[in-house]
């Protein structure tokens, strides 16, 4: 199983320099990785102390950012080194007090692994929520560096677990920290002991972003419908919604893509949030959202959220129109996220189909709130922090 691993990684590499000749993301991953050995040794020379966390992208660094914060916090003099998988992680995520350094990681060879944990010898490792580099994980066994899987989610029909060789290496890291009981009965179904149910570090990061929030808007007295994160799939939604209720309300759209702005301003003939004087947006009423990272702060300021994706290959971030208590909407794609299923249970969501589905969620949600649910559901940096 090891030789068909390395045989996939080594095609993966292929496949991404192809599609790197006509996609500016693929490029931007081989790009990134150029000479990436000798960025690292000029930058942590012979820096020691060092605790590595990696992430995939942007969503799970969101996981990892308040754990990193309080880790750092309680270890002073650790030097903290994140690296990330994804362009979409590695180019938006500004580089915090708390970090020392932010570097792409090499691709997940035997001969990377091992020379980039022998470069940075780290103390210990976080991987967060789903990924799992199995020569880096060999890797670290061979140095008895602990390693850790933050806010993990494990089904029956995860890959990874119904192979041997993955299997013997799960069981060598040091702990899990899960989101649910699912994910830890399967695990030791498995035989996997070392294993907490912490919940989503996400919470604990959107509660500590609350209050950061200093974005100040001025707001009209329409309510403010906010489309989140959305994709040309989610347009049979809210362009045809925007069309017939341009009057009732007020209307926020944030682009998954900035590339994807510019044809939404043709689509509802709205106006760049870029452009927007003092953000007051008392005066538009159709306002294209064209800043990365400001998407968070925003719901402050709406009465109702949808969240795209659910259209595509699933919803995005739901937690943070949850933090301040929005209704919300998002398509049909949400089954793996434990959060989408509360929701709904719980009546603070909903998911549609169509036009028509949206339009009666609105009214069915504009008077439910979320309530208490990001707090009772908070603590998880902390549990994780107790243990490690």
């Amino acid at each position: 199983m090891s030789i068909a691993y390395n045989i996939i990684i080594s095609s993966y590499l292929l496949l991404i320099k192809l599609h790197s000749v006509f996609n500016l993301k693929s490029r931007q991953w081989i790009e990134g990785r150029k000479n990436i050995f000798t960025k690292i040794k000029n930058e942590i020379k012979n820096d020691k102390k060092i605790v590595w966390f990696h992430c995939a992208s942007l969503g799970e660094y969101e996981q990892a950012k308040e754990l990193i914060f309080q880790f750092k916090k309680k270890n002073k003099l650790k030097k903290i080194l994140l690296t990330f998988f994804s362009p979409s992680g590695y180019r938006n995520v500004n580089k915090e007090i708390f970090i020392d350094w932010i570097f792409y990681l090499p691709l997940d060879t035997k001969k990377n692994a091992e020379r980039f944990i022998e470069l940075i010898q780290p103390e210990m490792a976080f991987f967060i929520k789903s990924e799992f580099w199995f020569n880096y994980m060999i890797a670290l066994d061979k140095k008895k560096i602990p390693l850790y899987h933050i806010s993990s989610i494990f089904n029956k029909n995860q890959l990874i677990l119904k192979f041997k060789f993955f299997r013997k290496y799960l069981k060598k890291s040091k702990h899990f920290f899960v989101q649910d009981l699912v994910s830890l009965t399967k695990l030791r179904e498995l035989e996997i002991h070392q294993t907490s149910i912490v919940g989503d570090t996400r919470i604990d990061t959107i509660i500590s972003e609350i209050e950061k929030n200093n974005l100040e808007i001025i707001r009209s007295e329409s309510k403010t419908l906010i489309f989140g994160s959305v994709w040309p799939e989610d347009e049979h939604i809210f362009i045809k919604f925007i069309k017939n209720k341009s009057n009732k309300f007020n209307y926020l759209i944030a682009p998954h893509d900035l590339k994807y702005a510019d044809r939404l301003i043709k689509k509802t003939n709205g106006t760049l949030f870029s452009q927007i004087i003092n953000n007051d947006i008392s005066k538009e009423k159709i306002i294209i959202i064209d800043n990365i990272g400001i998407l968070k702060n925003l719901y402050k300021y709406c009465d109702c959220a949808y969240i795209g994706g659910g259209f595509g290959k699933g919803i995005h971030n739901i937690l943070e129109p949850a933090a301040y208590n929005l209704p919300i909407i998002f398509g049909t794609n949400y089954k793996k996220f434990k959060e989408a299923e509360d929701f709904i249970s719980l009546g603070f969501a909903s998911s549609i189909k169509n036009h028509y589905e949206f339009e009666e969620a609105i009214n069915k949600l504009s008077e439910r709130k979320i309530s208490n649910y990001l707090q009772d559901n908070s603590g998880a940096v902390k549990k994780i922090l107790d243990i490690v």
